[in-house]
């Protein structure tokens, strides 16, 4: 079989997977309700921000951290939001975990040198 039908086969299985299905029907609901797909775009680039700035090693403030943490207790509280959250982690869990055994036994890429024994 074809590598790449293979790959087909596995889209078609995320697709079908408890989780995907879980995911994408919380996804419908958000995007009907135009307030809570507000809330949570807004909630996403507030965090997407904070993110950026840490990545860019700058310093999150405390107050930073505490504004997004307020943000955040607010938004789980709609209980669409909280819900499509959870299944939205459970989702990138399941892909990292399809990566991971996908990769773990391919060789990709020059390794640094690597460090000779003593006795060679």
């Amino acid at each position: 079989m074809a590598v790449y039908d293979l790959a087909h086969r596995l889209a078609r299985g995320i697709k079908d997977s408890d989780e995907y299905r879980t995911y994408s029907t919380l996804r419908k609901k958000i995007m009907d309700d135009e307030k809570t797909k507000e809330m949570l775009l807004d909630f996403q680039k507030e965090q997407l921000k904070l993110q950026t700035k840490q990545l860019s090693g700058q310093e999150v403030t405390e107050e930073e951290k505490e504004r997004f943490n307020k943000l955040r207790e607010i938004v789980e509280l709609n209980k669409n939001i909280k819900s499509y959250l959870d299944a939205e982690y459970r989702v990138g869990v399941l892909l990292n975990d399809i990566q991971r055994i996908l990769f773990s036994d391919l060789e990709i890429g020059i390794p640094k040198e690597e460090k000779k024994h003593p006795d060679q």
